[in-house]
C-alpha cells in the first residue's frame, strides 16, 4: 500500500514538473490568499527569499492563484508573520514586470535552485483586501479600528496615526460619503485584544486599502493596547440646550456613550458656530458663538477643548482640537464656566425701554428668558449704528446714544460689556464684546441708551418762544432737569446748540449762569462737561452724571445759540472810550469783579464794544473809575479770556460775585491814543 502511494506521489510530482505552469501556494495564513509563498521546484515545495521578490512578483503570484483583481501586499518578514516551515528556499531574481501570468514567464525555472541557507528571510504575500471593522464606538461609523489577519482580529497602534489614515480606513469601510474622518489615539474607544500587528501607519489619503500605506507589520510589535487607534467616520450627534429658541443654546455633543459640552476656554468663534449649525441643518454663515456658558453651565462631561474650524467642515470632529475625552475618562483641564453656546439664526433679540420716542430708550437684550442690559463701556457711534439697524431704524447724523443709565436703570444681568462694533455688522453678536457671565460691570449705573431718530431730550426754558436762548433742561428718567455750568466751554456749547437744532453756531454764541428768576428745579443732571465739539449729543461727552453735589440751581446753565450781542457799556470815564465796565444782566446793569482781570479780558470787552483796534486796550482794576452803591449787582468775575473771543460768554466767566465788592470793579480804555470821542456800538 505504501509502495502504491509513493508511486502515485512520484507520478503527480513528475506531472507537475512536466507542466508548462508553475505550481505556487501560500501557507501559514488564515486563507488561501495569505501566507508564505511556496513554489514547487524540482520535486519539492520551497519558500522564496525576500531579496528579489517585490510587488511585481507578488502581482504575478496572486494572478496565478486566481486573484485577478487582487490587493497585493508583499511582506519581507514573512517568517515573523506566518511562521517558519521546514525545507529549502529559493534566492532568485525573477525580474517580473507584473503583467505576466506565470513566474516562468519572468525567468526559467531551471535557474531556480533551492537551498537550505536562505530560509530565514522567507517572503510573505497577501492577495486579499483587508477586512476592517469598528468596535465599541458610539455609532456604527465609529470605534476602535480592527483588521482581520491570520484568523484573528487585531487592533492598530496609534503611533503616527492621524486623520489622513482615518480617511483611508473610512473609505475602505464604505463611509466616504459622510465627509468625516477623525482619528483618535490612546485607546479612545477602549482596548482591544491579541497582537498589535500594524504600527506607524502612514497613508497619503488616496489608498484603496491600508496595505498600500507605509507601515510596520509585525507580530513582535512593542506597542500595547493603551495605544489602540480609533476613528469616527460619521457625523457627531449634536444638540442645543437651554436656549430661548430651538436654534440657540448650549452646545452638547454625544460621545463615548454620553452627552457632554465643548470647552471654550481658548476661544470659540463664529466659524465653529457655522459648523455646529450646519450639522443641525441650519446653513447660516451669520451664526453667533458664545464661549463662556452664555446659556448656562452644563453638568455632563466636557468632551473637547480648543476647537478650531475654518467654517467649511461637515462635522465638528473634522476641526482641529485638543484630544477628545477618552471613553469613560472625564476632561480635567476645563470647567463648565467655559461651556460654548451658539445662536444659529444669528439674531440677538433686543428692545428699547423708557425712551422719549419709539426709537429711543435703554437697550435691553433677551437672555435666558428675561431681559438684561448693555454696559456703556467704550460704546460709540459704530455700536449705535448696528443697534439702530437691528431695530429696523435708520442711523443718521441725528442719532445719538446716552451713557450712565440715562433712560433709567434696568434689571437682570448686564448681558454685554465693552461692545466694539465696526459699524457694518448685522447683529451685535458679530461684534467684539464681553458677554455674560464674564461681563465686568456689576451694577446698572452704566446701562446704555440710544436714540435712533434724534428725538431731542433737551429744551430751552425762560427764553423767547421758539428762540435760541434760555435755561438748558435735559430729559432724564422721564423728568427734565438742569445742567451745571461749572467748567462749561465753547466746545460744550456747540454740542448743546447742535442738539437744539442749531447747526451753524456763530462765534458770538455764548453761555452764562441762569439769572435768579430763571433758575430751574429738580435734578441737576450733569456737571463738568468735557465735550470736544464734534459729538452729536452730550451723552458722548465726558462729565459727571449726576452732577457734583456742590452744584446748585444758582449754577444752572443759560445759553444763547444764535449769538445775540451782549450788552456792555462804559460808565464814569473821562471820555466815551474809557470807564467802568457794566453789563446788562437779569434785567438790570451790573459790574464785573477784577479777580484775575488782565489785558486779554480788556481786549475782548473792547471788541464787544466795536472799537476798531481792541488789541490796544488798557485794563484797570480796583474801581479805577469809581465804585457804585451796593444796590448795583456784581454780575461776574474770573473772565479768563485769551483775547480772541467774540463774546465775554465765551471766556467761561464765573457768574457770581464770590467775595468781591465794588472796590474791585473793572475798567478799560479802548482807545488810549484817541483824542476824540469814539462811537460805541
Amino acid at each position: 500500500m505504501v509502495y502504491i502511494f509513493q508511486s502515485l506521489l512520484t507520478i503527480i510530482q513528475a506531472s507537475l514538473e512536466a507542466s508548462d505552469s508553475t505550481s505556487v501556494r501560500l501557507v501559514g495564513g488564515h486563507s488561501s490568499g495569505t501566507g508564505l509563498v511556496e513554489l514547487f521546484v524540482k520535486g519539492e515545495w520551497v519558500t522564496v527569499h525576500n531579496l528579489y521578490f517585490n510587488d511585481n512578483e507578488g502581482k504575478v503570484v496572486c494572478r496565478m492563484l486566481g486573484y485577478n483583481d487582487s490587493v497585493v501586499k508583499v511582506y519581507d518578514n514573512g517568517n515573523d508573520l506566518f511562521g517558519t516551515v521546514v525545507g529549502n528556499s529559493v534566492l532568485h531574481n525573477f525580474d517580473c514586470h507584473g503583467d505576466e501570468t506565470d513566474l516562468n514567464q519572468c525567468s526559467s525555472p531551471n535557474s531556480w535552485n533551492p537551498s537550505s541557507s536562505y530560509h530565514s528571510n522567507d517572503v510573505g504575500l497577501s492577495c486579499e483586501a483587508t477586512q476592517l471593522r469598528l468596535v465599541d464606538g458610539d455609532t456604527k461609523q465609529s470605534g476602535r479600528v480592527e483588521f482581520f489577519f491570520n484568523g484573528a482580529w487585531h487592533s492598530i497602534c496609534d503611533d503616527s496615526f492621524d486623520d489622513t489614515d482615518a480617511r483611508v480606513i473610512c473609505n475602505n469601510l464604505g463611509f466616504s460619503s459622510t465627509g468625516v474622518a477623525k482619528a483618535f489615539k490612546g485607546s479612545h474607544y477602549g482596548q482591544g485584544f491579541g497582537d498589535t500587528v500594524i504600527s506607524r501607519l502612514n497613508c497619503q489619503g488616496s489608498e484603496t486599502d491600508i496595505k498600500y500605506c507605509s507601515a510596520t507589520w509585525s507580530l513582535k510589535s512593542t506597542c500595547n493596547h493603551r495605544n489602540d487607534a480609533g476613528v469616527s467616520c460619521g457625523g457627531t450627534n449634536v444638540r442645543l440646550v437651554d436656549g430661548p429658541t430651538n436654534t440657540s443654546g448650549r452646545v452638547e455633543i454625544y460621545h463615548g456613550g454620553h452627552w457632554g459640552t465643548i470647552c471654550g476656554y481658548r476661544g470659540f468663534d463664529s466659524r465653529n458656530a457655522d459648523v455646529i449649525c450646519r450639522m443641525l441643518g441650519i446653513d447660516n454663515n451669520k451664526a453667533i458663538a458664545y464661549p463662556y456658558a452664555f446659556y448656562g453651565e452644563g453638568y455632563q462631561p466636557i468632551m473637547v477643548s480648543n476647537v478650531k474650524c475654518d467654517g467649511s467642515e461637515p462635522d465638528i470632529s473634522a476641526c482641529t482640537s485638543d484630544p477628545w475625552v477618552v471613553k469613560g475618562v472625564p476632561y480635567s483641564s476645563c470647567t463648565h464656566r467655559y461651556d460654548v453656546g451658539v445662536n444659529c439664526d444669528g439674531v440677538t433679540q433686543i428692545r428699547l425701554v423708557d425712551g422719549v420716542s419709539e426709537q429711543s430708550g435703554r437697550v435691553e437684550v433677551l437672555h435666558n428668558g428675561h431681559w438684561g442690559t448693555i454696559a456703556d463701556t467704550n460704546f460709540d457711534n459704530h455700536d449705535l449704528a448696528v443697534i439702530c439697524r437691528m431695530l429696523g431704524y435708520d442711523f443718521t447724523s441725528k442719532s445719538f446714544f446716552m451713557k450712565g443709565s440715562y433712560y433709567g436703570q434696568g434689571l437682570g444681568e448686564i448681558v454685554v460689556d465693552n461692545l466694539q462694533c465696526n459699524g457694518g455688522e448685522d447683529d451685535i453678536g458679530h461684534c467684539d464684546a464681553t458677554w455674560w457671565p464674564t461681563t465686568r460691570i456689576n451694577n446698572h449705573d452704566h446701562d446704555i441708551g440710544v436714540n435712533c431718530d434724534g428725538s431731542t431730550p433737551i429744551k430751552l426754558v425762560g427764553g423767547a418762544e421758539g428762540g435760541s436762548t434760555g435755561r438748558v433742561e435735559y430729559l432724564h428718567n422721564g423728568v427734565y432737569g438742569t445742567i451745571c455750568s461749572r467748567s462749561f466751554s465753547r466746545s460744550d456749547l456747540i454740542v448743546v446748540c447742535r442738539m437744539l437744532g442749531f447747526d451753524n453756531i456763530p462765534s458770538s454764541a455764548y453761555w452764562r449762569k441762569a439769572a435768579t428768576y430763571s433758575q430751574g428745579l429738580g435734578e441737576i443732571i450733569v456737571s463738568d462737561l468735557r465735550c470736544n465739539g464734534i459729538e452729536n449729543n452730550l451723552g458722548e461727552c465726558s462729565g459727571t452724571w449726576p452732577a457734583y453735589s456742590s452744584c446748585t440751581h444758582q449754577d444752572d446753565l443759560y445759553v444763547n445759540c444764535q449769538g445775540d450781542p451782549e450788552k456792555l457799556r462804559l460808565a464814569d470815564g473821562p471820555n466815551d472810550h474809557s470807564g467802568r465796565v457794566e453789563i446788562f444782566h437779569d434785567g438790570r446793569w451790573g459790574t464785573i469783579c477784577d479777580f484775575n482781570f488782565d489785558r486779554a479780558d480788556a481786549v475782548v470787552i473792547c471788541r464787544v464794544l466795536n472799537y476798531d483796534h481792541p488789541e490796544n486796550a488798557v485794563f484797570f482794576t480796583k474801581s479805577h473809575f469809581g465804585s457804585v452803591n451796593d444796590t448795583v449787582p456784581i454780575v461776574m468775575t474770573e473772565l479768563s479770556c485769551n483775547g480772541l473771543e467774540a463774546t465775554i460768554g465765551q471766556c467761561s466767566p464765573e457768574w457770581s460775585k464770590l467775595y468781591c465788592s465794588h472796590r474791585q470793579d473793572i475798567g478799560v480804555d479802548c482807545c488810549p491814543s484817541c483824542n476824540s470821542a469814539a462811537i460805541i456800538g
